[in-house]
């Protein structure tokens, strides 16, 4: 999915704002998905320079992953049986600790295999 390049300014100044983007980072890709932590949470998901960043229309979910901070990309199952779910583990910085986050994303290969090029982790 694309974004003009009007919409891209509007979502790097909104997320810049809430301070989810940092300075000097751009959006690269975007992509609708759900982000699944205790429940279904939809919502898009922006693969920038640095992080891949979700952001809940609904709840105010926001997750910001980056990808240096990747240790591992999984495949999973997301709901009782939809195969679109990958599971990364994240190095979370403030806590000092692994973080699990289990996304879903039409696409899942193609998306899978970008985290790994980010990432420099093998699938």
């Amino acid at each position: 999915m694309s974004l003009s390049e009007k919409e891209k300014q509007e979502w790097e100044d909104a997320l810049r704002e809430t301070e989810l983007l940092k300075e000097g980072d751009s959006i690269v890709e975007y992509v609708k998905g759900d982000y699944w932590s205790f429940g279904q949470n939809r919502g898009r998901y922006f693969f920038t320079n640095e992080s891949l960043i979700f952001i809940s229309g609904f709840g105010g979910t926001t997750a910001v992953m980056p990808y240096r901070n990747i240790k591992e990309i999984k495949k999973c199952f997301v709901g009782p049986f939809i195969p679109t779910g990958v599971k990364l583990t994240v190095f979370d910085e403030k806590k000092g600790k692994n973080k699990k986050h289990k996304l879903s994303l039409m696409g899942r290969k193609k998306w899978m295999e970008y985290l790994s090029k980010q990432s420099g982790v093998a699938l």
